[in-house]
Protein backbone atom coordinates (compact mmCIF):
# COMPACT_ATOMS: atom_id res chain seq x y z
CA UNK A 1 0.00 0.00 0.00
CA UNK A 2 1.18 3.52 -0.84
CA UNK A 3 0.42 6.19 1.73
CA UNK A 4 -0.93 9.41 0.30
CA UNK A 5 -1.13 12.88 1.80
CA UNK A 6 -4.79 13.19 2.71
CA UNK A 7 -4.41 16.29 4.88
CA UNK A 8 -1.83 18.76 6.14
CA UNK A 9 -1.93 21.78 8.46
CA UNK A 10 0.62 24.15 9.98
CA UNK A 11 0.16 26.55 12.86
CA UNK A 12 2.32 29.19 14.55
CA UNK A 13 2.14 29.76 18.29
CA UNK A 14 3.00 32.91 20.22
CA UNK A 15 3.83 33.04 23.90
CA UNK A 16 1.38 32.25 26.65
CA UNK A 17 -0.01 34.98 28.88
CA UNK A 18 2.56 36.04 31.49
CA UNK A 19 2.67 33.56 34.36
CA UNK A 20 5.27 32.56 36.93
CA UNK A 21 7.54 29.77 35.80
CA UNK A 22 6.68 26.35 37.16
CA UNK A 23 8.89 25.83 40.27
CA UNK A 24 9.32 22.16 39.40
CA UNK A 25 10.75 23.00 35.96
CA UNK A 26 12.89 25.78 37.40
CA UNK A 27 14.45 23.26 39.77
CA UNK A 28 15.02 20.72 36.99
CA UNK A 29 16.79 23.19 34.72
CA UNK A 30 18.74 24.83 37.52
CA UNK A 31 20.09 21.44 38.56
CA UNK A 32 20.79 20.47 34.95
CA UNK A 33 22.68 23.69 34.27
CA UNK A 34 24.79 23.24 37.39
CA UNK A 35 25.55 19.63 36.46
CA UNK A 36 26.87 20.65 33.04
CA UNK A 37 28.70 23.76 34.21
CA UNK A 38 26.46 26.30 32.55
CA UNK A 39 23.82 28.79 33.70
CA UNK A 40 20.04 28.62 33.84
CA UNK A 41 18.43 31.82 32.58
CA UNK A 42 15.24 31.97 34.64
CA UNK A 43 14.26 35.40 33.31
CA UNK A 44 14.39 34.10 29.77
CA UNK A 45 12.35 31.10 30.83
CA UNK A 46 9.72 33.41 32.37
CA UNK A 47 9.33 35.21 29.03
CA UNK A 48 9.58 32.15 26.76
CA UNK A 49 6.69 30.91 24.62
CA UNK A 50 6.30 27.75 26.72
CA UNK A 51 4.08 25.90 24.26
CA UNK A 52 4.48 22.19 24.93
CA UNK A 53 4.37 19.61 22.17
CA UNK A 54 1.03 18.49 23.61
CA UNK A 55 -0.40 22.03 23.45
CA UNK A 56 0.52 22.26 19.79
CA UNK A 57 -0.66 18.73 18.92
CA UNK A 58 -4.08 19.55 20.36
CA UNK A 59 -4.41 22.60 18.09
CA UNK A 60 -3.28 20.60 15.05
CA UNK A 61 -5.91 17.93 15.68
CA UNK A 62 -8.60 20.59 15.89
CA UNK A 63 -7.42 22.02 12.55
CA UNK A 64 -7.55 18.69 10.71
CA UNK A 65 -10.83 17.25 9.42
CA UNK A 66 -12.51 14.96 11.98
CA UNK A 67 -10.82 11.55 12.01
CA UNK A 68 -13.19 8.58 12.12
CA UNK A 69 -11.11 5.73 10.69
CA UNK A 70 -8.50 4.12 12.97
CA UNK A 71 -5.03 5.65 12.98
CA UNK A 72 -2.37 2.92 12.98
CA UNK A 73 0.80 4.95 13.44
CA UNK A 74 1.69 8.24 15.19
CA UNK A 75 5.11 9.88 15.00
CA UNK A 76 6.16 13.12 16.68
CA UNK A 77 9.29 14.49 14.97
CA UNK A 78 11.34 17.37 16.34
CA UNK A 79 14.84 18.82 16.34
CA UNK A 80 14.80 19.55 20.10
CA UNK A 81 13.08 17.77 23.02
CA UNK A 82 9.95 19.12 24.67
CA UNK A 83 10.91 21.54 27.44
CA UNK A 84 8.39 19.96 29.85
CA UNK A 85 9.42 16.32 30.45
CA UNK A 86 6.21 15.59 32.36
CA UNK A 87 4.07 15.74 29.23
CA UNK A 88 4.03 13.32 26.31
CA UNK A 89 2.53 14.39 23.00
CA UNK A 90 2.52 10.82 21.71
CA UNK A 91 0.54 9.67 24.75
CA UNK A 92 -1.95 12.47 24.21
CA UNK A 93 -2.34 11.63 20.52
CA UNK A 94 -2.69 7.93 21.23
CA UNK A 95 -5.62 8.68 23.53
CA UNK A 96 -7.18 11.37 21.32
CA UNK A 97 -7.12 9.49 18.00
CA UNK A 98 -9.39 6.63 16.94
CA UNK A 99 -7.87 3.17 17.01
CA UNK A 100 -4.88 1.90 18.96
CA UNK A 101 -1.91 3.38 17.09
CA UNK A 102 1.73 2.50 17.48
CA UNK A 103 3.28 5.78 18.63
CA UNK A 104 6.83 7.05 19.07
CA UNK A 105 9.01 10.15 18.80
CA UNK A 106 11.95 10.94 16.53
CA UNK A 107 14.66 13.36 17.62
CA UNK A 108 18.46 13.77 17.67
CA UNK A 109 18.39 14.12 13.88
CA UNK A 110 17.85 17.86 13.66
CA UNK A 111 15.63 18.96 10.80
CA UNK A 112 16.02 15.56 9.11
CA UNK A 113 13.58 14.01 11.61
CA UNK A 114 10.38 14.57 9.54
CA UNK A 115 11.93 12.85 6.53
CA UNK A 116 12.90 9.84 8.63
CA UNK A 117 9.34 9.78 9.98
CA UNK A 118 7.92 9.67 6.45
CA UNK A 119 10.36 6.95 5.45
CA UNK A 120 9.38 4.82 8.43
CA UNK A 121 5.68 5.38 7.81
CA UNK A 122 6.16 4.21 4.23
CA UNK A 123 7.91 1.07 5.45
CA UNK A 124 5.09 0.34 7.90
CA UNK A 125 2.60 0.69 5.04
CA UNK A 126 4.64 -1.55 2.73
CA UNK A 127 4.60 -4.25 5.41
CA UNK A 128 0.82 -3.92 5.72
CA UNK A 129 1.02 -2.56 9.27
CA UNK A 130 -0.36 0.93 8.57
CA UNK A 131 -3.40 2.15 6.64
CA UNK A 132 -3.52 5.59 8.22
CA UNK A 133 -0.70 7.52 9.90
CA UNK A 134 -0.29 10.92 11.54
CA UNK A 135 3.10 12.66 11.60
CA UNK A 136 3.55 15.85 13.60
CA UNK A 137 6.60 18.09 13.16
CA UNK A 138 7.34 20.49 15.99
CA UNK A 139 9.47 23.65 16.38
CA UNK A 140 9.87 24.83 19.97
CA UNK A 141 11.91 27.84 21.08
CA UNK A 142 11.83 27.24 24.85
CA UNK A 143 15.24 25.74 25.55
CA UNK A 144 15.99 27.07 29.04
CA UNK A 145 19.04 24.93 29.74
CA UNK A 146 20.95 26.59 26.89
CA UNK A 147 22.08 30.15 27.76
CA UNK A 148 22.42 31.03 24.08
CA UNK A 149 19.51 32.37 21.98
CA UNK A 150 17.17 30.00 20.15
CA UNK A 151 18.45 29.15 16.69
CA UNK A 152 15.33 30.76 15.16
CA UNK A 153 15.99 34.10 16.90
CA UNK A 154 14.94 35.48 20.24
CA UNK A 155 11.49 36.66 19.09
CA UNK A 156 10.55 33.56 17.09
CA UNK A 157 7.22 31.82 17.51
CA UNK A 158 6.80 28.11 18.05
CA UNK A 159 5.40 26.14 15.13
CA UNK A 160 4.02 22.72 14.28
CA UNK A 161 2.77 20.82 11.24
CA UNK A 162 0.61 17.72 10.94
CA UNK A 163 0.70 15.33 7.98
CA UNK A 164 -2.17 12.88 7.68
CA UNK A 165 -1.37 9.88 5.48
CA UNK A 166 -3.84 7.30 4.19
CA UNK A 167 -4.84 5.38 1.06
CA UNK A 168 -6.67 8.37 -0.40
CA UNK A 169 -5.38 11.88 -0.97
CA UNK A 170 -4.07 14.36 -3.54
CA UNK A 171 -0.37 13.49 -3.28
CA UNK A 172 1.97 10.62 -2.44
CA UNK A 173 5.23 11.42 -0.57
CA UNK A 174 6.81 8.34 -2.11
CA UNK A 175 10.34 9.51 -2.87
CA UNK A 176 12.11 10.10 0.47
CA UNK A 177 15.92 10.05 0.32
CA UNK A 178 18.55 10.84 2.95
CA UNK A 179 22.32 11.11 2.39
CA UNK A 180 25.00 11.71 5.03
CA UNK A 181 28.60 12.86 4.83
CA UNK A 182 27.97 15.63 2.29
CA UNK A 183 29.55 19.06 2.12
CA UNK A 184 27.13 21.91 1.37
CA UNK A 185 28.41 21.96 -2.23
CA UNK A 186 27.89 18.21 -2.58
CA UNK A 187 24.38 18.53 -1.11
CA UNK A 188 23.36 21.22 -3.60
CA UNK A 189 24.80 19.26 -6.51
CA UNK A 190 23.05 16.04 -5.47
CA UNK A 191 19.75 17.84 -5.05
CA UNK A 192 20.04 19.40 -8.52
CA UNK A 193 20.66 15.99 -10.06
CA UNK A 194 17.78 14.34 -8.18
CA UNK A 195 15.03 16.78 -9.19
CA UNK A 196 12.34 14.98 -11.21
CA UNK A 197 11.03 16.14 -14.55
CA UNK A 198 7.84 18.20 -14.71
CA UNK A 199 8.55 19.72 -11.31
CA UNK A 200 6.01 22.23 -9.96
CA UNK A 201 7.85 23.63 -6.95
CA UNK A 202 10.97 23.18 -4.83
CA UNK A 203 10.50 23.97 -1.13
CA UNK A 204 13.82 24.53 0.63
CA UNK A 205 14.54 24.35 4.33
CA UNK A 206 17.57 25.42 6.30
CA UNK A 207 21.09 24.93 4.96
CA UNK A 208 20.05 25.17 1.30
CA UNK A 209 20.52 28.26 -0.85
CA UNK A 210 17.96 28.84 -3.66
CA UNK A 211 20.71 30.49 -5.72
CA UNK A 212 22.72 27.27 -5.74
CA UNK A 213 19.96 25.01 -7.05
CA UNK A 214 19.25 25.48 -10.76
CA UNK A 215 15.71 24.59 -11.79
CA UNK A 216 13.91 24.80 -15.15
CA UNK A 217 12.02 27.95 -16.03
CA UNK A 218 8.56 28.09 -14.47
CA UNK A 219 9.48 26.04 -11.39
CA UNK A 220 8.83 27.92 -8.16
CA UNK A 221 11.66 27.83 -5.61
CA UNK A 222 10.43 28.80 -2.16
CA UNK A 223 12.62 28.97 0.96
CA UNK A 224 10.95 28.22 4.26
CA UNK A 225 10.99 30.78 7.04
CA UNK A 226 13.98 30.55 9.38
CA UNK A 227 11.44 30.97 12.17
CA UNK A 228 10.40 27.33 11.67
CA UNK A 229 13.58 25.38 10.81
CA UNK A 230 12.09 21.90 11.32
CA UNK A 231 8.46 22.41 10.27
CA UNK A 232 8.92 25.23 7.73
CA UNK A 233 8.90 23.29 4.45
CA UNK A 234 5.98 21.18 5.68
CA UNK A 235 4.13 24.39 6.50
CA UNK A 236 4.67 25.58 2.92
CA UNK A 237 3.34 22.26 1.66
CA UNK A 238 0.28 22.47 3.93
CA UNK A 239 -0.51 26.07 2.99
CA UNK A 240 -0.31 25.35 -0.75
CA UNK A 241 -1.74 21.85 -0.80
CA UNK A 242 -4.87 22.71 -2.86
CA UNK A 243 -2.72 24.61 -5.38
CA UNK A 244 -0.23 21.75 -5.78
CA UNK A 245 -3.04 19.21 -6.05
CA UNK A 246 -4.60 21.25 -8.84
CA UNK A 247 -1.35 21.41 -10.79
CA UNK A 248 -0.90 17.60 -10.59
CA UNK A 249 2.90 17.85 -10.85
CA UNK A 250 5.65 16.75 -8.45
CA UNK A 251 6.76 18.94 -5.54
CA UNK A 252 10.13 18.47 -3.81
CA UNK A 253 10.88 19.38 -0.19
CA UNK A 254 14.50 19.43 0.99
CA UNK A 255 16.60 20.22 4.08
CA UNK A 256 20.33 20.13 4.70
CA UNK A 257 21.53 19.65 8.29
CA UNK A 258 25.17 20.78 8.59
CA UNK A 259 27.40 19.20 11.19
CA UNK A 260 29.85 21.90 12.17
CA UNK A 261 30.76 25.04 10.21
CA UNK A 262 32.37 25.80 6.88
CA UNK A 263 32.16 24.28 3.43
CA UNK A 264 34.35 21.32 4.35
CA UNK A 265 32.12 20.07 7.16
CA UNK A 266 29.86 17.12 6.33
CA UNK A 267 26.13 17.18 6.81
CA UNK A 268 22.94 15.32 5.91
CA UNK A 269 20.71 16.05 2.93
CA UNK A 270 17.09 14.92 3.14
CA UNK A 271 14.53 15.39 0.41
CA UNK A 272 11.07 14.15 -0.42
CA UNK A 273 9.22 14.00 -3.75
CA UNK A 274 5.47 14.40 -3.35
CA UNK A 275 3.78 13.02 -6.45
CA UNK A 276 0.57 14.88 -7.28
CA UNK A 277 0.41 13.39 -10.76
CA UNK A 278 -1.81 10.39 -9.99
CA UNK A 279 -4.44 11.94 -7.74
CA UNK A 280 -6.74 9.72 -5.71
CA UNK A 281 -9.37 11.52 -3.64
Amino acid sequence: MTLRLSGAVHRAFTGRPPAPADPFLVRIYSDMAELYGTAFDQERFEHANRNTFTDMARVLLDALPPLTDPVDLVVVASAVPDFDPRQSAVSYLTDALPGTPVAFTLSDQGDAAPYTALRLAGQYATEGRTKQALITVVDQTTVPANPGPPRQGTDARDGAAALLLSAEGPGAPAGVRQYGGLTPEDAHALLREALPGGLSALLLGGGLDPERVTVPSGVAVEPASAEFPCSGVWGLLADRLPHFAGQRRPVVLADFVPQGTGEAKAGELSFCVVDFGSTRA
